[in-house]
């Protein structure tokens, strides 16, 4: 069958880029745009029109509200309503859906609401109780993704011979390793200060385990990756490993990417993982910066770096993902909310990033990742006992839009040792329900 011919009045950049979304990546079909009416009317393939006019009884037609034909930022009329079990705005209440889902889903997945609040937090961070998504209670749903299966079985319905490919459900595993050990790999001057620090602390027990580390009688409790190593053989995964390799700060406490530890773990870990940059709190997206960690990381293993996540998911619109693509980092893992679990750009299918600012799509393949270990722990309070059920829950989603579920973990988080006693088994038993 021929392809689908989309009709617009005016194909604007932001009408390319999510008819894209759309069409090549949640709606897998051959398709074509055109604002010429009379090659609309004229064609005899399938056609779905986005405009306010009518050109035939019956045809598929989604009514634009305006916000892809208009620039720059501006606020909006959020009105969340209900349709069809799902949470929905921008409503027309004609056409084959009632609300303009091409307009929606290109404010979620914009972040447009991000380029509008000044209210960050400590980190400067958007605040996810400050997103649509949360204040309407939709942040734990990819709403795109349900979205677009919507319009996939009207689409279907009218043409039902239209050639539209599935998506495939995956599951990556990622690690950021933000220190790799807690007490070797630092430099003399680094290890007795730390080491005083506990005595003047009366902490007993950290200098005890101190001194068993470096007289090898104990192991080093963040030193997880030979069981990490042989849990992804075993469930024939492949990782990918986010390395903070920065200067050492306040908040980049990692040993220094040019100890002998340090490049020793990068060549182990490259062996069976994807090695990723963790570009460090103080980097500030500063492209000079960030270049110089990718170097630490990228001149002791055979790969090119082409994936990201930042560390304390610090990103800042639109610099981040300039910085990132002067680089030639393809794939960045940020979108999350460090608060709180869910989908920040209410999508669990991978887009690329618009910037709102200039108008024009960067080469930066945005991935979303639903939940992480310290926002469990830390931000939320929870034992390890009440966590299942809602990765559980979020994992189903994934796999019901045929999505990709990316959870974020620490080699820390996996020691016995400490306040962590406990979570090593929640992330084999979410592997074990989610690969």
């Amino acid at each position: 069958m021929s392809e689908l011919l989309i009709y617009a009045s005016e194909i604007t950049p932001r009408i390319t880029y999510v008819f894209q979304l759309f069409f090549d990546s949640l709606i897998k079909t051959p398709y074509l745009t055109t604002s010429d009416e009379e090659v609309f009317k004229s064609y005899n393939g399938p056609k779905l029109n986005y405009s306010a006019n009518s050109y035939s009884a019956g045809e598929l037609q989604i009514i634009p509200c305006g916000l892809l034909t208009d620039t720059g930022t501006k606020e909006q009329l959020i009105n969340v309503t209900e349709w069809n079990n799902m949470k929905v705005f921008f409503r027309t209440d004609q056409g084959s859906l009632p609300f303009d889902v091409f307009s929606a889903s290109f404010y979620l997945v914009s972040r447009y609401e991000e380029y509008l609040t000044r209210n960050l937090d400590e980190h400067r961070r958007f605040r996810h109780i400050n997103s649509v998504a949360y204040k309407n209670h939709f942040l734990d749903e990819p709403l795109i993704n349900y979205w677009a299966e919507e319009l996939k079985k009207v689409i279907q319905a009218k043409y039902p011979s239209i050639s539209i490919v599935e998506n495939k459900y995956s599951f990556i595993s990622t690690i950021d390793v933000d220190v790799a050990y807690a007490h070797l790999g630092r430099n003399v001057r680094v290890t007795i200060a730390s080491y005083f620090k506990a005595l003047l602390r009366f902490d007993i027990k950290a200098v005890f385990e101190k001194k068993l580390v470096f007289l090898h009688l104990k192991k080093d409790p963040y030193d997880t990756f030979e069981y990490q190593e042989k849990l992804f053989a075993k469930n024939k995964l492949r990782p990918i490993y986010f390395f903070l390799a920065g200067k050492r700060g306040p908040k980049d406490r990692n040993i220094s990417p040019k100890s002998r530890r340090f490049k020793k773990l990068l060549k182990k870990l490259s062996a069976f993982a994807e090695i990723g940059i963790h570009p460090s709190y103080q980097s500030e997206s500063n492209v000079n910066v960030v270049a110089k960690e990718i170097a630490n990381v990228s001149k002791n293993i055979s790969e090119t770096i082409t994936s990201s996540r930042q560390h304390y998911l610090r990103i800042r619109l639109p610099e981040t993902y300039y910085c990132l693509a002067e680089l030639g980092i393809t794939d960045d893992y940020s979108m999350a909310y460090a608060g709180t679990g869910g989908f920040r750009a209410s999508i669990c299918t991978p887009f690329f990033f618009y910037d709102l600012q200039a108008e024009k799509v960067l080469p930066v393949k945005i991935h979303s990742c639903a939940i992480m270990d310290g926002t469990l722990k830390d931000y939320l309070g929870l034992l390890p006992r009440d966590c299942m059920s809602i990765i559980g829950e979020l994992i189903n989603k994934v796999r019901k839009s045929n999505g990709e579920f990316i959870a974020i973990w620490h080699n820390h988080s996996l020691s016995e040792d400490g306040g962590w006693k406990g979570w090593r088994k929640i992330f084999e038993n979410m592997i074990e329900i989610g690969k």
